[in-house]
């Protein structure tokens, strides 16, 4: 799925609405289906049967060389750096005074592991002065500016906690993420002592109920208030001293549990599954030789993890010998679901404690769904839709199975959901997608080499928003690996918006997960901001508003890697989706440019933020929208739509199977987060069993794998928010680019609906007015139930 990175749960702040690494695509629990090997191999020089209107465009050439071409981006450097050879990844302390240096970011601080920690130790200083002159300032106009020092207080901290959060899972110097871990650990003691902090509660629920005060604060400025003010009274800041002590150590233990619970989804009930030699004799002597036996030499010993439980699933032909493989990959141990249980019921007494039903109610408040109860229904009527069309799908898998057992009923749907057992996915998934695949299948990620792709999202932004990728060489010191490059967002009529980094290729150490990560939010500059804190952030200015602000900055990290045979990446289909959609989330954070900074970009509701991103995944499968960028590395010719087309209609093999898997763990996530959890003969694996049985279609009745649902503790009630946002991005695209991707008009309509307001306008609002129905603006079931009656796979 998309892989999208969960949001880190932190204390609910009032001002530090700071956001935590990026977005990853999320697991599915069944083992992945057979998918199309994308190898370099061969390739065609027809341009037979391509989409009328999509030409090949070969506009912004040098970003597409500045990503494919080493030689070419060593000579882009020296000319950007006057015939010397680009360091900005040396770190700066080792060049010499004359090379122009800064730090990472372009933040002088950030030279050195230990210009990182003084850079926070500063910071500190900052906020703890501008939070005790808050707390003293109580004249007309010190409450007219509490928000917007709010705001600065949160853009302080944040700009550390942020950074520190990328440089964790990304910067390949050990010391750097030493550093970065310390920082981290003191920022979030801080947090935690803001949050209870009665005073600032106090004088925010003032500036928003004083009418004298009231009227004269903006739109944005009284949303970020109600934000903040709601951040507050969900950590208990109403609470008497004792209730509030009770409440910080439950949150802890939640913490403490939850972290365990997270740290322990890998860990397999046993180390292997014990099979006689006799029940592997069909399979494939390849397989069996990397397979060890037992002591006795009577036992095949197939370990709990790696590719050999895989490999065994898609080709033995023994179903009992699947049956065990499958139930010992999908189980855990014991103690692992004990722990799960733990967290989820100190989760209902706190959610109690706050007088809520469930620790869903508790949860979902301030979000786009609002009640579990709308969240149920959309989930129910998305299940009714996705359903039938899984069951289709597996419908040709369920005759396999029965020509090999010699059986001829034909099958009704639920019979055909309770006749193949999820054990039987991968072996007769194989069986099947062997016998469709074409036998003169090209190599089609010859024609999407990393260059091409980037160039190709550069030219889809000019036309539908009027923004270019334009690449810019580094200063010295300012990135932190050679294969960085520093991309500028231009806008026609705006200028610079804002800056990408972009570290796209795999190292060891770095996050494996494709990541966006926001390192300074856009916002505009304070009216007593000093020169001294200016030099510490990346500028811009409108001259259509006059205005000048901080630009965002943020870094896109992937693990694409270089083929070594071509010298070049070149990418999947798959991974060529999982870069637009990372691309969806850095439009986000370069178009909703607010005024203040708790509400830029995508920092908003979370069951929202996913939306421009998952809408550009509909870009990236388009073939009109392909057509126009992906070319063969060496002959340059453009891809045929035939292979296109071809290779597109096998990566869908399954796809509704997997869209019902994804509706069945986010039905169990409010399942485990309703008040079952408070009874006293609650058993997690009980509830789980009860629910595949309900919604059939490969269901698990047999395995603990709930315990290995890591998501539980990330997105504990809200693991449903991706799903809605595909929903809502489906009707988007229907609504405004299916007949045209490239249609300018409806890209404006996007952006001035949606991308522009960050996280300062309602959601519903945003969705109502995108879709051009009113009737959902309100938000509220029937909202839910419209939005689910959707092909989300569409």
């Amino acid at each position: 799925m998309q892989a999208y990175r969960p949001r880190l749960q932190r204390a609910a702040l009032t001002s530090l609405r700071c956001l935590s690494a990026g977005k990853v695509r999320w697991q599915h629990q069944s083992v992945p289906s057979p998918r199309v090997v994308d190898d370099v191999g061969g390739f065609s020089k027809s341009t037979e049967g391509s989409v009328a209107g999509s030409p090949l465009i070969t506009e912004n050439e040098t970003i597409r060389k500045v990503f494919d071409d080493e030689l070419f981006w060593t000579n882009f450097c020296k000319e950007k750096n006057g015939d010397s050879l680009s360091t900005s990844w040396l770190p700066a302390g080792i060049l010499g005074s004359s090379q122009g240096k800064t730090g990472l970011f372009q933040n002088p601080y950030l030279t050195s592991a230990s210009g990182l920690r003084k850079f926070s130790k500063d910071s500190l200083k900052k906020a703890e002065a501008l939070c005790a002159r808050m707390v003293s300032d109580q004249s007309d106009e010190g409450l007219r500016n509490y928000i917007t020092n709010l705001d600065k207080l949160s853009d302080i901290l944040c700009r550390v906690i942020d950074l520190t959060e990328f440089i964790r899972v990304a910067h390949p110097d050990k010391r750097y993420v030493s550093a970065a871990q310390e920082v981290h650990e003191e920022m979030f003691e801080f947090m935690n002592m803001l949050n209870t902090n009665v005073d600032l509660y106090k004088i925010l629920k003032k500036v928003l109920t004083e009418e004298k005060i009231y009227s004269q604060l903006s739109e944005e400025e009284i949303q970020v208030g109600k934000i903040l003010l709601a951040d507050f009274e969900k950590s208990g800041i109403n609470m008497d001293p004792e209730t509030r002590s009770n409440f910080i150590e439950l949150s802890q233990q939640i913490a403490i549990y939850g972290q365990h619970f997270a740290s322990g989804t890998g860990q397999p009930a046993t180390d292997y599954v014990s099979i006689p030699v006799d029940d592997l004799k069909t399979l494939d002597r390849s397989i069996l030789n990397q397979i060890k036996m037992d002591i006795t030499r009577t036992h095949y010993k197939i370990p709990s993890w790696g590719h050999i439980p895989h490999a065994v699933l898609r080709s033995s032909d023994n179903e009992a010998v699947r049956k065990k493989v499958w139930i010992q990959l999908h189980s855990t141990c014991d103690n692992q679901v004990r722990t799960l249980e733990t967290m989820l019921k100190y989760r209902g007494v706190l959610a109690h404690m706050l007088g809520k039903e469930s620790f869903a109610a508790y949860q979902l408040e301030e979000k786009m769904a609002k009640e579990p109860e709308h969240v149920m229904n959309f989930l129910s009527r998305l299940a009714e839709e996705t359903k039938p069309k899984a069951i289709k799908e597996i419908r040709p898998l369920a005759e396999l199975k029965q020509k090999l057992l010699g059986q001829h009923k034909e099958l009704s749907d639920e019979e055909v959901a309770e006749f193949l057992k999820p054990w039987d996915r991968d072996y007769f998934g194989t069986l099947y997608t062997a016998n469709q695949r074409s036998s003169n299948h090209e190599a089609i990620s010859s024609y999407f080499s990393l260059g091409s792709v980037m160039q190709g999202l550069s030219n889809l932004f000019k036309k539908i928003y009027g923004i270019q990728l334009v690449p810019e060489n580094s200063k010295p010191g300012e990135t932190w690996s050679r294969e960085v490059r520093r991309l500028n967002v231009v806008s026609d009529t705006e200028g610079l918006m804002g800056v990408v980094y972009c570290d796209l290729i795999y190292r060891q150490g770095k996050t494996p997960a494709p990541a966006h990560f926001t390192v300074c939010c856009s916002r505009n500059i304070y009216p007593d901001e000093s020169k001294e804190d200016l030099e510490l952030i990346q500028k811009g200015y409108s001259p259509v508003t006059g205005e000048t602000f901080q630009l965002p900055v943020i870094s896109l990290v992937c693990g694409f890697e270089i083929n070594s045979n071509v010298g070049k990446c070149l990418l999947t289909l798959s991974e060529v989706e999982t870069l637009f959609h990372e691309m969806g989330h850095a439009m986000h954070s370069m178009l909703g440019r607010t005024a203040l900074h708790n509400t830029s970009g995508t920092r908003c509701a979370t069951d929202f933020v996913e939306l421009p991103s998952v809408l550009m995944e509909h870009f990236a499968r388009d073939p009109r929208v392909i057509q126009t960028f992906a070319r063969h590395y060496m002959t340059d010719h453009p891809i045929s739509l035939s292979l296109l087309t071809q290779v597109q209609k096998e990566s869908k093999f399954l796809q509704h199977c997997e869209s019902y898997s994804q509706i069945k763990m986010a039905l169990l996530d409010q399942l485990l987060h309703s008040d079952v959890v408070l009874a006293d003969s609650f058993d997690s694996s009980s509830l789980y069993h009860g629910l595949e049985s309900k919604l059939r279609v490969f269901s698990d009745t047999e395995s603990n794998w709930h315990g290995k649902f890591g998501h539980l503790f990330g997105y504990g009630a809200s693991y449903y928010a991706y799903l809605l946002d595909r929903a809502i991005a489906s009707k988007v695209w229907e609504h405004l680019f299916v007949k045209d991707p490239f249609n300018r008009v409806n890209g404006e309509k996007f952006k001035e609906s949606v991308l522009k307001w960050g996280g300062s306008k309602d959601p519903w609002l945003c969705v109502s007015d995108v879709l051009d129905q009113p009737a959902i603006k309100a938000g509220d079931d029937n909202a839910m139930v419209l939005i689910g009656e959707t092909d989300i796979d569409t």
